[in-house]
């Protein structure tokens, strides 16, 4: 066999200048794009004295003298919210005085235990420990994971049901009323916040004390004059059938051959069936999109539920829990980057083990670039 006489190119010449400009490109984008992160990230972790001037300073904290912050595993006895003394083991969050005061905290909340007889400790970065405990964030968290379980389970029944109508089913007006809905996507959502206020108040009303149900039925369904405003309906009902997720279903469930309804008919199947049996199956890419569009919606909100939780803090979600306790740490940037940190930690959580996932959903939703 004749040897090829061919020779290699050198490297030099494969090299693309347009392929050079590109990942350069790239490059600088993905560094500006992490770039604020990461300092919000580094800055979550620096002292007061480092966050203001830029530069890393020695700490001047003994560990030997264990006054390090940390979660504590205790048996304590304390005065409870009622004034009544009690004993009972619990998890506390702990920043001694000493890392309070070289930390530059100021002053520092007394705790309201007695006696305290400590079963272990965790350690724990002191901004962090300190904002969680500050801004009373844990029950901000679990506030918004309420908010958006019932969100996302609202958006899958009723975005599922309206997009399947709309690629699936005949009915009169069905293009006029898609284009409104359509539409609606054009209108920034704070301008939709004042009208949905005044429906969602009047709504809220005919559940209440002084509602249709009480003067007409004789009962209510709560113990105020409004039942939804400073409430979760308020926060999940107006946000259960959002334009986005319809339209991105309803590309996805209009690409869907037609042979399989015909053959679904054929064996006697509705609509009802067709669509739990066979479109849903075979839409689980689709379907996690917006279930990830909602979970951020709803995680991130924050103009509207300040709207509706006024003089309440019962359903008060993380973002408008965050925006207080930024009002009240003005002076101290690394707590609020702490609390930064904290607030969109799942979020990071959620995308870096679904991102495969909710590339393909947008692939199979209309959405391909």
């Amino acid at each position: 066999m004749a040897k090829s006489t061919q020779t290699k190119k050198p490297l030099w010449k494969k090299i693309s200048i347009a392929a050079i400009l590109m990942y350069a490109v790239l490059v600088i984008y993905a560094g500006i794009s992490i770039m604020p992160f990461f300092f919000m990230m580094s800055t979550s972790l620096m002292t007061l004295g480092e966050s203001t001037t830029g530069r890393i300073l020695p700490r001047s904290i003994d560990t030997t003298n264990d006054i390090s912050p940390c979660i504590l595993y205790t048996n304590d006895t304390f005065v409870n919210s009622e004034g009544n003394t009690v004993t009972k083991n619990r998890l506390v969050i702990d920043v001694s005085p000493d890392v309070a005061k070289v930390q530059g905290y100021g002053n520092r909340a007394p705790d309201n235990f007695i006696e305290r007889n400590e079963i272990f400790r965790i350690p724990f970065v002191t901004n962090y420990c300190q904002a969680w405990r500050g801004g009373n964030l844990g029950h901000h968290i679990w506030v918004s994971v309420k908010i958006t379980a019932i969100t996302v389970a609202g958006t899958v029944i009723f975005a599922t049901l309206t997009a399947y109508a709309f690629a699936r089913m005949n009915f009169i007006g069905k293009n006029v009323l898609f284009g409104i809905l359509l539409a609606t996507l054009m209108i920034p959502g704070i301008v939709q916040n004042l009208p949905n206020f005044l429906l969602v108040n009047e709504i809220g009303k005919i559940f209440g004390t002084e509602g249709w149900f009480a003067t007409t039925l004789g009962f209510s369904f709560c113990d105020a004059t409004n039942c939804w405003i400073n409430n979760w309906p308020a926060l999940t009902i107006p946000f259960m059938a959002p334009a986005i997720s319809i339209f991105l279903l309803r590309q996805h469930f209009a690409s869907i051959p037609s042979e399989l309804w015909d053959a679904a008919q054929i064996d006697g199947a509705g609509h009802v069936r067709f669509l739990l049996q066979v479109v849903l199956p075979i839409s689980k890419a689709a379907l996690f999109v917006v279930v990830l569009f909602a979970f951020i919606g709803a995680w991130n909100e924050l103009a509207w539920p300040l709207l509706v939780t006024v003089g309440s803090n019962e359903w008060r979600p993380i973002a408008v829990g965050l925006q207080s306790f930024f009002n009240e740490e003005a002076n101290f940037p690394h707590l609020r980057m702490a609390g930064s940190m904290i607030a969109i930690l799942p979020i990071l959580i959620l995308y870096a083990f679904t991102q495969r996932t909710f590339i393909e959903g947008l692939s199979q939703s209309g959405l391909k670039g």
